[in-house]
């Protein structure tokens, strides 16, 4: 193209891919053309009549033209029938065998109600053309319909052949080979070439074009539906533990200058029990260097990190009386909130899934020995989606989280597998959100470690007793959310 003092050259593909996706005639026939009235579709389409025997679908008829009344005595019909006309305002043409009187007595009828009983009543039909009602006897009628059926099979039978290539997109051509065989006439053949997916027919070029609009209607793309799984999972943790531990020892002796002046027990000693020196002495500072001889060692899980503890010892000048006490107390909070999010992509109707997680592996005893097997511990999202005619989007859905338990093993060390799963079928609106389901769980202990009968002593019974409580709480929360991706593609929306 010369644009002043320049050139532009314009490169275009020889084959351009919108070409080849287009409808194309391949080959023509000349065939044999008959002339006639073109109006025979017309007359097969616009005969109408009341047949005998056809009661049930008159009752369904619709009539609605202008309300009249009718009283008439061996009146001549073509006078009835040009009354009609003239309050219907159309034009009506009898035929010549149409004859014969009509007695008719009717108030507040349709007109064109009237007509049809006075037709029925006198075994005769019409054929309408817009505001022309043509009236004849039936069998005349019913003759010229089968010949208007006739001339038209005519027509297709010496009408020329065409063969059109119809490329199919978004289905599958072969699914579609069925529903255009119905369409063809019987001299029409269609196949499918399954490398560029694409329907040869060929036919007439009426049934060529029904087979086009009909394919054009259902090769669509198919909806894509984004389905995202939200697992949330909130637990928290409350516990208590409060201890004490207490005892002494109180001696009498030479060594400690307060013998029993006896001979028998000359010396004697009380001392708790705990003397082989595992007791905790955390917090006590023992006398003489000799570690605490606890009467009550019921102390709390205190450890590094953990609590706290409080010792108190006191003990006489000659070391004779010795008295040591501990309390201990250790308290624990906390709150986990874990959020996981798979998201698969499908088409409508099509299953999909998605995993993620490890395998735990675990013993198994057969008679062969000890075999290491394996457990999946996953999180797995399986959904199969519908996308309705309104855009909202049904779905198949199992959500399932499994994880191990390493604070419940087995006896030889492997861990349980904690299960939580929701299936279910559901409704959703495109871009809405939903909660499928959702587990709340409690649970709650109280322990109470005493010295028997000495622990039952009100309020004194405190310093025999070691006394812990546990809150537990976990929630579990499953959310879909559907998202149709290609809406306007799919739906026309």
């Amino acid at each position: 193209i010369r644009e002043g003092n320049r050139i532009v050259w314009l490169f275009r593909p020889k084959y351009s891919a919108a070409a080849r996706r287009t409808p194309k005639t391949v080959s023509r026939d000349e065939g044999i053309v008959i002339e006639g009235d073109e109006s025979d579709t017309a007359e097969v389409a616009g005969f109408v009549t009341n047949m005998p025997g056809q009661s049930k679908a008159n009752e369904n008829k619709q009539f609605t033209g202008k309300r009249i009344d009718l009283d008439f005595k061996n009146a001549d019909i073509h006078d009835i029938l040009r009354l009609l006309s003239d309050v219907g305002g159309v034009n009506v043409i009898t035929a010549d065998n149409v004859g014969g009187s009509v007695t008719i007595k009717m108030r507040g009828v349709p007109w064109d109600q009237a007509l049809d009983v006075i037709l029925q009543a006198k075994g005769l039909g019409m054929m309408r053309r817009g505001n022309l009602l043509r009236v004849a006897p039936l069998g005349t009628l019913e003759k010229e319909r089968e010949a208007a059926i006739a001339r038209i099979k005519q027509r297709e039978q010496l009408a020329p052949l065409e063969t059109r290539l119809i490329p199919v997109s978004y289905a599958t051509a072969t699914t579609l080979q069925g529903k255009i065989k119905e369409l063809l006439s019987s001299r029409g053949t269609v196949s499918v070439d399954v490398r560029t997916n694409t329907l040869i027919v060929r036919d007439i070029i009426d049934s060529l074009d029904d087979a086009e609009a009909l394919v054009r209607t259902l090769d669509t793309q198919t909806p894509q539906v984004l389905v995202e799984s939200r697992i949330v999972e909130a637990t928290s943790q409350y516990v208590r533990d409060v201890g004490i531990q207490w005892g002494g020892d109180i001696s009498m002796g030479t060594s400690t200058g307060n013998p029993t002046g006896l001979a028998f027990p000359y010396n004697m000693g009380i001392a708790g029990g705990a003397t082989d020196g595992q007791a905790p002495t955390a917090g006590l500072s023992p006398l003489g260097g000799v570690s605490p001889n606890y009467a009550v060692n019921l102390p709390a899980a205190v450890g590094t990190g953990a609590g706290g503890s409080l010792g108190l010892s006191m003990g006489s000048v000659g070391g004779n009386v010795n008295l040591n006490v501990r309390l201990s107390a250790a308290e624990a909070s906390g709150a986990i909130r874990i959020v996981s999010s798979p998201r698969i992509l499908t088409l409508d109707n099509h299953p999909a899934s998605i995993t993620q997680g490890t395998s735990i592996p675990f013993s198994q005893v057969s008679a062969q020995g000890v075999q290491t097997a394996f457990q999946q511990a996953a999180l797995t999202l399986n959904v199969t989606p519908h996308v309705t005619a309104d855009g909202a989007v049904a779905m198949d859905v199992n959500v399932s989280r499994n994880e191990p338990d390493f604070t419940r093993v087995s006896a030889r060390g492997d861990p349980t597998i904690l299960n939580r799963q929701a299936q279910t079928n559901l409704l959703v609106d495109d871009g809405h959100t939903a909660v499928i389901g959702g587990i709340f769980t409690r649970s709650t202990g109280r322990n109470v470690a005493q010295v028997p009968f000495f622990g039952d002593i009100p309020i004194l019974g405190i310093l025999f007793q070691k006394r812990s409580m546990r809150d537990e709480r976990g929630e579990l929360l499953i959310f879909l959310t559907p998202r149709i991706v290609n809406r306007a593609e799919s739906l026309g929306t």
